[in-house]
């Protein structure tokens, strides 16, 4: 695949280029793909997941609907209900029905599905319990070593783990004191990058989880910083967050889920720069998507745009330093001042703040 940087600067008014407008009406969710998996503990425990490789929507809540008062029989069948959310920029179909959903086991039924614009359930019925897996050992090692953090970025904790541990659950220190909420993965890493804001000592603490099993609290070597190091790290979160995930900030409080990107795919990389790999292998071109709640534009090979200009609609809007659509912010390209509005399109012939005017070109006039 041959792929190209497109270089795009205001200048150009000429262009003519039709893009999809980054901000504009939902985009909607006509079915989804659910992965559905179920173990039956020692304790007669369920254990069910699910995930779903669908852009646009996740996985929001798993829940058995006919769980017994005492132990399950084996010829019952479970019933499930997997609630999806819809992210920002997607809503689900009105027209979504039971032949609209998808699931990786044919042993598995869709029974019903609801929904409203943000929000699915999904309704399944599982094989008899007789036929769910048992392979379940709550004596296995699900000890968690070899904690360090990753040098490339400074802020993501890193682990060794155990197969038989479903997820783990991660906590930040900075002197000794928690920082921000202990957080669910079911990676062996996590991004913590946002929330280096100050000098101190850092440390975290892991441990592994599978039903009602837990281990202890493992802790990390301390990461030392001085304000300046810190700064460092925290720049460092968008990078980080395209091969560990959005991660947590202690400002914005954001969350990773068990999957290291939202929208459903992953950011790959190779010797003419970053581009976006979908769950079925295609990626965008000449065009805007939204990951993680954030826009992004890829040119006409393909590859993320940074520090440069878009036409779309015949207004222009700039990709930023990390690929990020920049909104209501001033930039500074070939020695002249543009503002972004709130919508990310720069403003032009009008006041900035009451202060600061832009020409018919969008300069600022000194």
């Amino acid at each position: 695949m041959k792929k190209e940087k497109m270089i795009l600067v205001p200048a150009a008014f000429l262009m003519t280029a039709m893009l999809a407008f980054p901000v504009m009406a939902s985009e909607r969710i006509e079915e989804v793909t659910i992965d559905i998996s179920a173990v039956l503990t020692d304790s007669d425990n369920l254990e069910v997941e699910a995930e779903v490789s669908d852009d646009g929507c996740y996985v929001d809540e798993v829940t058995v609907t006919n769980t017994p008062s005492g132990d399950w029989n084996d010829s019952t069948k479970p019933k499930v209900k997997v609630t999806l959310g819809a992210e920002s920029g997607y809503t689900f179909s009105t027209g979504l029905g039971r032949s609209d959903v998808y699931l990786g086991n044919d042993d598995q039924t869709v029974t019903s599905v609801s929904r409203s614009t943000s929000k699915l359930s999904v309704y399944v019925t599982l094989p008899k319990i007789e036929d769910i897996d048992t392979d379940y050992d709550s004596d296995d090692d699900m000890e968690v070593y070899d904690l360090f953090w990753d040098d490339s970025y400074g802020g993501v904790a890193c682990w060794e783990g155990s197969d038989s541990a479903k997820k783990y659950q991660v906590r930040l220190y900075r002197d000794g004191s928690a920082v921000g909420s202990t957080y669910t993965t079911t990676n062996d890493y996590y991004n913590f990058c946002g929330s280096f804001t100050k000098s101190g000592s850092y440390t975290f603490k892991v441990k592994a989880i599978r039903g009602n099993n837990e281990t202890s609290w493992q802790e990390s070597d301390s990461k030392d910083v001085n304000n300046s190091e810190a700064s460092a790290i925290y720049a460092n979160r968008t990078a980080a967050a395209k091969y560990y995930g959005s991660g947590s900030s202690e400002y914005n409080n954001q969350t990773n889920s068990s999957s290291s990107n939202t929208a459903g795919g992953a950011w790959l990389r190779d010797n003419n720069g970053w581009w976006w790999c979908n769950p079925d292998k295609t990626y965008p071109v000449a065009n805007w998507k939204l990951i993680n709640n954030v826009w992004y534009y890829f040119n006409q090979s393909g590859y993320m745009t940074e520090n440069q200009w878009v036409m779309n609609n015949n207004r222009w809007y700039y990709c930023g330093v990390s690929g990020a659509l920049v909104k209501s912010q001033w930039v500074q390209t070939n020695g002249a001042w543009y503002y972004c509005g709130a919508d990310g399109a720069m403003l032009t012939s009008q006041m900035i703040g009451g202060q600061y005017y832009v020409d018919k070109n969008g300069v600022w006039v000194q």
